[in-house]
Formats: C-alpha cells, sequence, structure tokens
C-alpha cells in the first residue's frame, strides 16, 4: 500500500529541495540595479541519468520587478528570462554551460562544476534606476529552475500525473527602494 501511494504521489511533492533559492539582494551602482543571489541545486537521478545519455539540460532563471498598486493589479515593470543550456560533450569528456542570452560558453571538467558555476549570481544587471517612480512601493522575485519549454521531445512530460521535470524553485521577493 506504501508503494503505491509513494508511487501516486506526484514527483512535485519533492521538488521543493531541487532549486532553491537561498538569497537574493538587489545593489544599485551608479543608475542600475544588480542582483546578486545564491541557489542551490540538487538535481535527482533521472535528470542526471538523462544528462549523461546526452540530453541537455536547460535551466532557466526567471526575475520579475513589479510596482505595487493599491487598488488595482501589480504592474509589471520587468520580466527577464536568463536561460542556459548545460551539455557533455562524449569526446572532450567536457560540460559546458551555454548562457543563451549572451552567446558565451563555459568549460567544465564535471556536472557539479557547471551546477556551482549557476549556483552563484553576481552583479547581474536587473534594472535602471530610471524605470522607477519616487515614492511608490515596488517589490523584485527570483526563482530558478528546469526551462521545460526547451526540454527535448523525448524528455517532456507525457501526462497531468507525470511531473517529474516539471522542477522550479519558490519565488524569493524583496523590496526594491527607488
Amino acid at each position: 500500500m506504501l508503494l503505491a501511494l509513494a508511487l501516486w504521489l506526484p514527483a512535485s511533492a519533492s521538488n521543493h529541495s531541487v532549486f532553491e533559492v537561498k538569497s537574493a539582494q538587489t545593489q544599485l551602482i551608479g543608475t542600475v540595479y544588480f542582483l546578486n543571489a545564491d541557489f542551490e541545486i540538487n538535481l535527482p537521478p533521472h535528470i542526471i541519468g538523462a544528462f549523461e545519455q546526452g540530453f541537455d539540460l536547460p535551466l532557466v532563471m526567471e526575475v520579475e520587478v513589479f510596482q505595487h498598486n493599491k487598488y488595482w493589479l501589480d504592474k509589471e515593470i520587468v520580466m527577464i528570462k536568463q536561460k542556459y543550456h548545460i551539455q557533455y560533450h562524449t569526446l572532450l569528456d567536457t560540460v559546458s554551460v551555454l548562457n543563451l542570452n549572451a552567446g558565451s560558453r563555459h568549460y567544465y571538467s564535471s556536472l557539479k562544476e557547471a551546477l556551482a558555476s549557476l549556483s552563484v549570481l553576481v552583479d547581474f544587471p536587473m534594472l535602471d534606476k530610471n524605470s522607477l517612480t519616487a515614492g511608490k512601493k515596488y517589490s523584485a522575485r527570483v526563482r530558478i529552475g528546469i526551462d521545460e519549454a526547451e526540454l527535448p521531445v523525448p524528455l517532456k512530460t507525457s501526462g497531468l500525473w507525470d511531473d517529474r521535470w516539471n522542477l522550479v524553485s519558490d519565488w524569493m521577493e524583496w523590496g526594491v527602494n527607488p
């Protein structure tokens, strides 16, 4: 009975520990707000197995800044999707991280090193100060996870009950003062 229950429970019940935003804050330098964040990434065995078999691992970091409105919906000021593809190169026995937004690629000797490089975000340009109005209340939030839209077809979820690849952290939110 317990085995049947364990198989029935959605994988999302355990997703909380796969991706986590440990800390996030913004820093105003000149007229630009920069994001600094720490993430924890603990990939489950089925993802590592697919990666080792040659499938790319698409990750996405999402950043949103919005203005709080008292009597209406919050207004989105900025929405950024920073996309990465982690790839294993068999002939070279290396792992690369391709930053799809910037077009840059960095090489690592292992998946663990590649994930460690993505676990710390330093001085990510997030927002121009001139986009904010003095006296208004603003918040920012960030999350990280697998970019399910970029998964190869064989790895996409096959039904409502199978969400083993739908892995994303909870949002971490903080205030931004203009």
